[in-house]
């Protein structure tokens, strides 16, 4: 997956070096965060380009008050690395932040490139990092006014270009509906057929002006037996959800199997969904409560983890919907661990790494029967609209 912000923690200013692998990055997936960084890594002949676009979310921290230095790192052990070249990084100013591209020449070893975030005034630091594998397969990217999308995911008939090298492309064009994640006590995961059928493909010359006019996933390559590439998704009702059809889906985490067969059967028919909600939550206000919580949450899961599906149907959306932020977060090469430890939660999630062309940074849940009752406590927490 090619999301949009990167691997983010808190450091205290001024603190030692310290390994990558063992800082908390929970605040990886925390929207109240001062500021996003996303970074785009391209692979091409030469090595790789990371486009990187810094935007401050607080219009009380001046963005001269950042200053951002990169640096190459062997492994994520590492706790320093070798400074970028500043002949390699390009930078212009936005209206909010910094935009701009880092060249890294090519290396038949797996490197990582980091930036250290620092702001003076608040006196705190923050660290991004991606992993450049010598076999990484995104070797384009979409352009919207000329800017790099940071996002794996655009709205239907936004005026977008191709960017990369290796001429016209190919896109193939997946129809699928994707399944929702089962719950996290499954020993069944659900069904995915064993290979996607392609519903068409047409090709893109270099610099074409192109919209996409349908939802769902779409593939990017030279050709289409190329084992390079890219993947995103084209959605409508996206990531905020605001069309009454469009809110049924996610609620199959804390409905009963009739209770979801009503919002679904709802469509756009707002009074019928309500009625639906009413009899979950037993009152006007609680419903009201749980309808502004649990789709904030969904949102937020779709801006985090859109991969070849919609972000709140991936197993790493469907935790955080149902148990928010957790308070620890650490990631590994192969894994990514969250761990909630408040008194009342106190449980840990395994997401296993599992890289495929559509999404390089894939994770599936490890599921165990353990986790029955945290689950069907924290969905009884929900319905009732205790968060």
């Amino acid at each position: 997956m090619r999301y949009s912000l990167a691997l983010l923690f808190l450091l205290s200013f001024g603190a030692r070096a310290q390994a990558l692998r063992d800082v908390n990055y929970n605040f990886l997936y925390d929207p109240t965060e001062p500021f996003t960084l996303s970074i785009i890594v391209v692979k091409n002949a030469s090595g790789w380009t990371a486009f990187y676009e810094f935007t401050s979310r607080d219009s009380a921290q001046r963005i001269d008050q950042y200053h951002l230095s990169w640096d190459i790192r062997p492994t994520i052990d590492d706790k320093q690395g070798t400074a970028i070249d500043p002949s390699l990084i390009k930078k212009t100013n936005t209206s909010n932040g910094l935009a701009g591209e880092i060249t890294i020449p090519v290396s038949t070893t797996t490197q990582v490139l980091t930036v250290k975030v620092l702001n003076n005034a608040v006196k705190r630091a923050w660290i991004v990092y991606r992993i450049l594998e010598p076999n990484y397969p995104v070797n384009s990217y979409l352009k919207k006014n000329d800017k790099v999308v940071g996002l794996n995911y655009v709205k239907i008939n936004t005026p977008l270009k191709l960017g990369g090298e290796g001429g016209a492309k190919t896109v193939s064009y997946y129809n699928d509906d994707f399944p929702a994640a089962v719950p996290a006590f499954s020993e069944g995961m659900a069904k995915v057929s064993r290979a996607m059928k392609v519903d068409s493909t047409f090709n893109i010359s270099d610099n074409q002006d192109i919209q996409f006019s349908e939802q769902g996933l779409y593939l990017v390559q030279n050709d289409t037996m190329a084992a390079q590439g890219f993947a995103f998704r084209v959605q409508d009702d996206y990531p905020r959800l605001a069309k009454v059809e469009s809110l049924a889906d996610p609620l199959i985490y804390i409905c009963t199997k009739q209770e979801f067969d009503k919002v679904k059967a709802a469509k756009g028919d707002k009074k019928a969904f309500d009625r639906v909600i009413l009899s979950i939550t037993g009152n006007t206000e609680r419903a009201k409560n749980f309808m502004r919580n649990y789709f904030k949450r969904v949102e937020w899961a779709n801006q985090f983890f859109t991969s070849y599906k919609e972000g709140w149907k991936t197993d790493r959306g469907m935790i955080y919907i149902l148990f928010g932020l957790p308070e620890e977060v650490y990631k590994f090469n192969d894994r990514e661990v969250w761990n909630y430890k408040s008194p009342s939660l106190k449980a840990t999630f395994n997401f296993a790494k599992s890289s495929t062309l559509f999404d390089p940074e894939n994770y599936v849940l490890i599921r165990e029967k353990k986790f029955q009752e945290t689950w069907y406590e924290k969905v009884d927490l929900w319905r009732n609209a205790r968060f």
